[in-house]
């Protein structure tokens, strides 16, 4: 293991597979968790294995392997769709048939290329340990493509995934949504490509999504849990394969399928116990109190996680904009953590904590632009690739604590605050990433002050907000005179 980490401290490859892994399980997260719940891994798998005929064909013609994946993941989603939605009769057997005539194309084409000095278990099974920084930026921003869909038509994929008669009584397009989703699918599968291959792909896919449904019965919940074994799995993998020299693709899934089966008969025999008492267990519970604060924990982990990564990265790259941002990350998750201790108390007290709050996020906007101010007077162009790489990380976390907060943005103003603060980061962790275009542009540090002076003053209003909307809350409750022990 030591091996390992001092291979990641001192080895831009194994940095660069490290970061690879930890930006694919985001997307593998999120779109697993519905292909889960959907049922639907052998359109995953079908789309998956078909997507060699496009990088053998881009190979051929040299172009980039990638992009004729991007290119036949994204043609192979509408033909499975519509194959699946209208040819249901059939429907196995054309997939089928599909899968082996993409895999065959790609094959082909790769044997012909002049000069064919390809390794072809590279494609089949990955090579994590080969992405590029470049490989990054590709895989990042396909990331928050994938969150930014998800994030503006949840309701319509939840629908879609659970219930499509009902989908199609409220007036969801569900032929289209359908087909919007396994282009998710598709984009997903081309990032997994690069970390797995197309033989693992789909196990990558599915099983961090699978150990996820069996301990929560949220999507969004399910997705960030998701999330975090995909991240686990892609990191131990990349750890245990390092010191034995072994692929590290195929270790990932062995991880993962390990875990998977510990799980489930870890499961199986807890319900064997506990059975008799899930019922009534269940009855007890409060959803709404139980949801919020399940999102609350989600989100708080994930703000404190990001705090410190881009902390030690933006000091390390000397970046203004990201040493912002992880202030605020700590901020957000001290605000995360007032709004989970009061969640069951009376309404009084969750807009005192509001309150309490809004003067937290004045005090880091403060501090941050002090900060700013300092770094203009002695400044230091920062590293543009670390501030990009680390800003798309961030923006990912912060696009899936957005999703996470949104169903609750308007149910009182403790969470009301709780989405203030996550909108602020996601707007912020924008800001980075064009400042570290801006910085690799311009080659100066204006670019990241400027961002981090915006970020600062993006805050310091949502504190004037949130202060406000806290002290009206205040005074309309004014006469109930609770006890901190009221609920």
């Amino acid at each position: 293991m030591s091996g390992f980490l001092e291979a990641v401290a001192s080895q831009p490859f194994m940095q660069n597979a490290l970061a690879g892994g930890l930006l694919a399980s985001v997307a593998c997260g999120t779109i697993g968790s519905y292909v889960v719940v959907k049922r639907i891994g052998y359109l995953a798998g079908g789309i998956a294995h078909a997507v060699l005929g496009g990088m053998g064909i881009a190979y051929y013609l040299g172009r980039a392997p990638i992009e004729g994946a991007l290119v036949a993941a994204l043609v192979f989603a509408f033909i499975l769709g519509w194959v699946s939605l209208r040819m249901q009769q059939q429907e196995d057997t054309i997939i089928g048939a599909l899968w082996a005539g993409g895999m065959a194309v790609g094959i082909l084409f790769i044997s012909q290329t002049p000069g064919y000095n390809v390794d072809l278990m590279s494609f089949l099974f990955g090579n994590i340990l080969m992405i590029a920084p470049e490989d990054l930026y590709w895989i990042a921003a396909l990331d928050v493509l994938i969150l930014l869909i998800v994030f503006l038509f949840y309701k319509q994929f939840i629908a879609v995934s659970f219930d499509e008669e009902f989908a199609r009584l409220r007036g969801i397009p569900v032929e289209r949504f359908y087909l919007l989703f396994l282009s998710l699918v598709a984009l997903t599968v081309v990032i997994l490509i690069q970390i797995v291959g197309l033989i693992l792909v789909i196990a990558l896919l599915t099983l961090p999504a699978a150990i996820a449904g069996q301990y929560v019965r949220s999507l969004s919940l399910m997705m960030l849990l998701a999330t975090g074994f995909g991240m686990l799995f892609t990191t131990g993998g990349l750890a245990l394969s390092y010191e034995p020299d072994l692929p590290p693709g195929p270790t990932i899934i062995l991880l993962a399928g390990a875990f998977y089966l510990i799980s489930l008969v870890w499961n199986q025999l807890k319900k064997k116990n506990i059975s008799h008492c899930c019922s009534s267990l269940e009855k007890e519970l409060s959803v709404a109190h139980e949801g919020k604060r399940n999102i609350l924990i989600g989100v708080l982990v994930i703000n404190a996680t990001m705090f410190f990564v881009e902390g030690i990265y933006g000091w390390l790259a000397q970046s203004s904009a990201l040493m912002a941002d992880a202030l605020e990350m700590l901020g957000d998750a001290a605000i995360y953590g007032f709004s989970l201790y009061v969640i069951r108390l009376h309404p009084i007290w969750q807009s005192r904590a509001a309150f309490i709050k809004g003067i937290i996020m004045a005090v880091f906007a403060v501090s941050v632009l002090l900060g700013s101010l300092y770094r203009a007077f002695d400044p230091v162009v920062p590293e543009a690739d670390t501030m990009g790489i680390i800003g798309g990380m961030a923006l990912a976390a912060n696009l899936v604590c957005a999703i996470l907060l949104l169903g609750f943005k308007n149910s009182d103003i403790n969470m009301r605050s709780a989405w203030l603060c996550s909108r602020n980061d996601v707007l912020a962790n924008i800001g980075v990433l064009l400042a570290a275009g801006g910085v690799a542009w311009t080659q100066s540090s204006w670019p990241d002050l400027v961002v981090g002076v915006s970020i600062s003053v993006l805050i310091l209003n949502s504190a004037i907000e949130v202060l406000k909307d806290a002290k009206l809350e205040m005074a309309s409750h004014q006469s109930t005179q609770p006890t901190p022990g009221d609920s």
